[in-house]
């Protein structure tokens, strides 16, 4: 699966060369039968999964970070909507600390 993600390689030298940015890869898809001969190849999911919610921010973000970062979201426009309402809804983030690419054709 890892080798799945789009420009993961630019975006893991980005992140090592820049100790302001950091990356959490995540899934939203359960696990699937096949992954078991994924861990044979040593190919196996061992990032987040599921949906991006309120616990899954704090887990990686103190309060600290969570006033001062910027949040870059780029998915289809549903999660798009999602991310922006817990964003400035549920965590009160400034419209202009977020930053929005939509993946189109979903």
């Amino acid at each position: 699966m890892k080798k799945n993600i789009l420009y993961k390689n630019e975006s893991d030298a980005s992140a090592n060369s820049n100790k302001h940015l950091r990356i959490i890869y995540t899934i939203s898809e359960e696990a699937r039968d096949h992954e078991q001969e994924q861990i044979s190849s040593g190919n196996q999911w061992d990032g987040e999964r599921g949906r991006i919610d309120k616990a899954m921010l704090t887990k990686y973000l103190g309060d600290e970070d969570m006033k001062n970062s910027i949040f870059y979201t780029c998915g289809p426009p549903s999660m798009l909507k999602a991310m922006q309402k817990l964003l400035q809804d549920d965590l009160q983030i400034p419209k202009e600390r977020i930053k929005i690419e939509e993946f189109t054709g979903y």
